[in-house]
């Protein structure tokens, strides 16, 4: 199980302030039948944002469509940081569409220079933290959760064909979890000249708590599970692991990636 690399508390300096203090955590496993693990993820815990990406399964190049995104959003969020705070906090879902957007040219570049890639695509979900609001994008079917007084909802809507059918009630969403074709995308990024990520921003409230999950999760176990695991008292690390363990006891299908995130008072 790999632990993210720079998960981090958010520096005693905000503590100083009386601020609410962020703790989050990420960890991914290749899980118990794919070969190699094609999901990517980065935090920065002290700016309180976090990527998730899924490298499509069935798909050559998984890994490096999910690393481009993030390394995209990544790049883009830095750049803007070092503009003033007032002209980076004015449309922080549009700098996370125009990111993606870039994403989704770079991943159908490469597939295009790499005879052995004819398709490379990625889901993807991010969210920007403050202790008052969340805003997010998503594009797939790697998900966003808010976890509130043992309520849990999904802030994202899959991109998938069972989503569509489920939306226009010809398919009952109780089904859709065990679906056999839930996994059929009707959005990526790399898969067509044109993508569209959804955005939202939700106001926080104190004891929030929220998820970002690749499928690889919520193939596996389901949402009563989650909230339950999600809401346990326990450090941020030890949530995200039983999260992965929980999918691996499920049996592992595929890889399974976990950012986990709260506020706590200081």
């Amino acid at each position: 199980m790999q632990k993210i690399k720079g998960v981090a508390i958010m520096p005693s300096d905000s503590e100083t302030l009386n601020e609410p203090v962020l703790e989050c955590a990420a960890r991914s496993d290749v899980g118990l039948v794919r070969e190699r693990n094609e999901d990517t993820l980065w935090v920065d815990a002290e700016q309180g944002w976090l990527l998730l990406a899924d490298g499509m399964g069935g798909h050559r190049s998984g890994d490096l469509a999910s690393a481009l995104a993030v390394s995209y959003v990544s790049s883009r969020l830095r750049n803007d940081a070092r503009k003033n705070a007032d002209e980076r906090k004015h449309d922080r879902a549009g700098l996370l569409v125009e990111s993606l957007l870039d994403a989704n040219t770079a991943i159908r570049s490469a597939a295009g220079q790499d005879k052995g890639a004819d398709v490379m695509g990625s889901t993807f979900v991010g969210a920007l933290l403050g202790p008052q609001e969340v805003t997010y994008v998503y594009v797939g079917d790697s998900r966003l959760y808010l976890l509130r007084a043992g309520t849990l909802t999904r802030l994202s809507r899959d991109h998938t064909l069972v989503q569509e059918f489920v939306d226009a009630g010809r398919l009952p969403a109780e089904v859709a979890q065990n679906h056999p074709y839930r996994g059929l995308l009707t959005r990526g990024l790399g898969v067509h000249d044109v993508v569209e990520p959804e955005t939202g921003i939700c106001t926080l409230q104190a004891e929030d708590r929220l998820l970002l999950c690749s499928d690889g999760l919520t193939d596996m176990v389901d949402e009563d599970e989650i909230a339950l695991l999600l809401g346990a008292p326990r450090t941020a690390d030890d949530v995200a692991v039983s999260l992965i363990e929980a999918a691996k006891r499920a049996g592992g299908r595929d890889n399974i990636s976990v950012i986990v995130a709260w506020f706590t008072a200081p």
